[in-house]
């Protein structure tokens, strides 16, 4: 009698994890798992079609399921809920958003309207590339020479991302140049993070969960910027010139700044298509890489959070948003552009589309400059405060 009491006891005041919460994650996986099913499907039935591809809600409803099950587990945190679990939801919300993010860029107009349909005349391109690319370069020279004269590496990454997008009108695309540039920025961005964030890296490396979290995020992050570059679709082109049958080859590729050697496949079966290259595979990689570490070190700063209302809540909450601002903005773009799509039409998004995403436009590198700057700069940023 007396183990059983102690043994009810016990159950009584060990604190458990609403049911029903967990209920809610396996419904919404299996939400996820047949939304990434579907959309595809969808997108190929509808692509081939008609010239106009199959209307996006579908996709936007999964979006903004995604959406609220992040805020939804991050509310719960908040309020008691083990942040593990807490953040487990924060990934499956992530995971859903991103797979509607990927339906809105697969069964987008805009890509079939961006080459037709220019905010600006093209006689302008060089010279807008020529400005934009100059300045970043001089003002980061300016700005790292004035406020991090210490730090002579800042600026040397800010003219990296400054050349990057002036590189197309300066030099060619079999230049030797442009494949340093290519290159040279993931070793100089690599650089600024030893140099200033190895301490924080090292103490997030050694939390198993925000460490799977940070991988987990960064696939995700790969795999919508894959899509978002065109690197891979599930709604092939159709039409002259293009065959039906399956094939891989080489081809060369005029992106990132330079041709690559890049591997072109078709499989209809899936159906599926893309082109993948080197250069294109550093440039992914990179972004992934920096929401993942990132994403890293919101997990472990929220969950090592004090309990709200105690002392060391503010500041540890203040140093999370600022991860997570970056994470936010640098994909932003590309949905904001979807979403424009949905809400305007596709003849009044493209000049976002342009803007944000098409990185064969003169200013459509500056969503990839401006990621890579602001997600390395956040984590430096960190890096010292921290240390």
């Amino acid at each position: 009698m007396t183990r059983d009491s102690t043994r009810t006891r016990s159950t009584r005041n060990r604190p458990t994890r609403p049911r029903s919460f967990h209920a809610a994650l396996r419904r919404l996986a299996a939400f996820a798992v047949v939304a990434l099913t579907l959309i595809p499907g969808v997108a190929a039935a509808h692509g081939s079609q008609h010239p106009q591809p199959y209307p996006q809600w579908l996709a936007l409803v999964v979006l903004v399921v995604g959406a609220g099950v992040v805020a939804g587990s991050v509310i719960a945190g908040r309020r008691g809920l083990d942040r593990t679990t807490a953040l487990g939801g924060v990934f499956l919300g992530l995971f859903v958003a991103a797979a509607g993010a990927v339906g809105l860029v697969q069964l987008s107009p805009v890509k079939t309207l961006s080459a037709s349909q220019t905010p600006i005349d093209r006689a302008w391109y060089a010279p807008l590339t020529l400005a934009v690319g100059i300045g970043i370069a001089v003002v980061s020279l300016v700005v790292g020479r004035l406020k991090f004269p210490e730090r002579p590496r800042y600026a040397f990454v800010g003219a990296l991302l400054g050349m990057w997008v002036a590189y197309p009108v300066l030099g060619g695309l079999e230049n030797p140049v442009g494949y340093l540039l290519v290159f040279a920025l993931p070793v100089a961005v690599a650089y600024v993070l030893y140099r200033d964030a190895r301490g924080i890296l090292a103490r997030v490396a050694r939390d198993r969960v925000a460490r799977r979290f940070g991988v987990g995020t960064g696939v995700l992050a790969a795999l919508f910027f894959a899509f978002s570059m065109g690197m891979v679709t599930f709604v092939p082109e159709h039409g002259i010139g293009v065959p039906d049958h399956g094939f891989v080859e080489v081809t060369p590729v005029a992106n990132p700044l330079v041709y690559w050697s890049g591997v072109e496949f078709f499989f209809p079966g899936v159906p599926a298509s893309g082109v993948v290259s080197l250069g294109m595979a550093i440039q992914v990689g990179l972004v992934a890489a920096l929401v993942g570490l990132n994403g890293a070190v919101i997990a472990s700063q929220w969950r090592t959070a004090a309990p709200a209302g105690t002392t060391g809540t503010t500041e540890t909450t203040t140093g999370t948003a600022a991860v997570a601002a970056p994470n936010a903005c640098c994909c932003c773009g590309p949905v904001v552009t979807e979403l424009a799509v949905v809400a305007v039409g596709p003849s009044a998004a493209a000049p976002l589309y342009w803007l944000f995403v098409d990185l064969a436009s003169p200013v459509g590198a500056l969503f990839f400059v401006g990621s890579v700057g602001l997600l390395a700069g956040n984590l430096a940023y960190v890096g010292r405060e921290r240390c």
